[in-house]
C-alpha cells in the first residue's frame, strides 16, 4: 500500500505588495516611535496584578523547572516590573513532548497562559518562550484604544500607511476650538479631558457600527483630545 502524503509549499508568497505594505507599517511603527509613544502612555496608567496569572505563573514555573531539570536544561522565570508581564522561558537540548504526562503539561502551559513560542536558541537547541500578561491595567477598552490611536496620530506616515485621513482646514479650525473648550476645563475643573471624552467615544463607537465611519464631529474631537497634551 503506497504512502499517504501531503505537501504545500508555503515560502513563496503570492501577495508580495501586500507584504512590501506589511513591512512597511511593522518597520515605522517599530523605528517611527509608535511603540515608544504607547509604551510611555501606557505606563503612566495605574496596574495591579490579576490573581489568576500570578497563580498560574508560579505553576507553570514550578512544573517548568521539574521539566527542565529532568531534560537537563536551563531555565528563567521574570515578574518584569517596567515591561509589565511574566514570562517563562525553558531553554533545552530538544523539545519532546512524548508521553500522556508530558502532553497533558504542554496543554496546562498553552491553558495557563497568553502565548507560547518555540523557537532555535542562538547557542544550539530550542526555546520555549512562555508569556502570561500578569498585570491590567486600571482602564477602560475605550480608554485603551484612545491611547493606541494617540500613539498612531502622532506619526504622519504611520497614519498614512494606515489609510487614516488628515483633516481639512474647516476641520482643523473646528478642532482647534474644541480643543479651546477642552483646555478651559482642565483649568477650572478636576475633570480630565480623557475622562470627559470616554463617554463620547463609547457613543461614537457605537454609532461607528451602525454608519461605517465617523462623522466629521467626531474626527474633530478625536483629534482635539489626541493634539491637546
Amino acid at each position: 500500500m503506497d504512502d499517504i502524503i501531503f505537501e504545500k509549499d508555503y515560502r513563496e508568497t503570492e501577495s508580495v505588495e501586500y507584504d512590501k505594505w506589511c513591512d512597511e507599517v511593522f518597520d515605522r511603527a517599530v523605528n517611527g516611535g509608535m511603540l515608544k509613544a504607547y509604551s510611555e502612555a501606557m505606563d503612566k496608567i495605574p496596574k495591579i496584578i490579576v490573581p489568576e496569572d500570578k497563580k498560574n505563573y508560579e505553576y507553570l514555573l514550578e512544573r517548568c523547572d521539574s521539566f527542565v531539570k529532568q531534560h537537563r536544561g536551563y531555565i528563567k522565570g521574570m515578574v518584569d516590573y517596567h515591561r509589565w508581564h511574566a514570562e517563562i522561558n525553558m531553554f533545552l537540548p530538544f523539545a519532546e513532548f512524548d508521553d500522556s504526562e508530558d502532553l497533558a503539561f504542554l496543554k496546562e502551559i498553552a491553558e495557563k497562559s497568553q502565548t507560547v513560542c518555540f523557537s532555535p536558541d542562538e547557542e544550539g537547541g530550542i526555546r520555549v518562550h512562555i508569556f502570561i500578561n500578569y498585570f491590567e491595567e486600571l482602564m477602560s477598552a475605550e480608554h485603551k484604544s484612545y491611547i493606541e490611536c494617540d500613539a498612531i496620530m502622532q506619526d504622519k506616515k504611520l497614519s498614512a500607511l494606515l489609510g487614516i485621513p488628515e483633516l481639512s482646514d474647516e476641520e482643523k479650525e473646528l478642532a482647534l476650538k474644541m480643543k479651546g473648550i477642552l483646555d478651559r476645563i482642565d483649568e477650572e475643573t478636576r475633570i480630565d479631558r480623557t475622562t470627559l471624552f470616554e463617554p463620547y467615544l463609547i457613543r461614537w463607537q457605537k454609532s461607528r457600527k451602525k454608519t461605517g465611519r465617523f462623522t466629521i464631529w467626531q474626527h474633530c474631537w478625536s483629534v482635539a483630545i489626541l493634539h491637546a497634551e
